[in-house]
């Protein structure tokens, strides 16, 4: 299975990455490299909206680059967002306490949301 991104930016708008399939060891280095690339290209986004409906599995290489590209987006100046997480995604976040790291969400925010 492969992994496919896509970037979108309409000018003054947040840009968003739609993900679809899994971001494992053998996918995730062209998120990053997307993410990256992009963001060089268009240093005025200031939001930077991860789409997850897509995603198919998270392993613990696709959890470090989720890590790696929050650090690109805010080296950059924006905010990264986890849109449309699957429930597996919120699980492995929680489990490894990077849920308010990567989302600026408590436990106790996303219950909320949830409701």
């Amino acid at each position: 299975m492969t992994l496919t991104c896509t970037w979108a930016a309409p000018d003054g708008e947040p840009a968003r990455v739609t993900i679809t399939g899994p971001l494992e060891f053998a996918t995730a280095g062209s998120l990053l490299r997307l993410v990256t690339d992009r963001l060089a290209d268009h240093p005025g986004v200031r939001d930077v909206r991860l789409d997850c409906a897509g995603l198919a599995f998270c392993d613990s290489s696709g959890l470090s680059t989720l890590l790696l590209v929050h650090r690109a987006v805010t080296g950059a100046g924006a905010r990264l967002h986890l849109d449309n997480r699957p429930a597996s995604l919120d699980r492995l976040l929680a489990l490894t306490g990077t849920t308010a790291y990567l989302t600026g969400e408590t436990r106790q925010s996303r219950a909320r949301l949830d409701s």
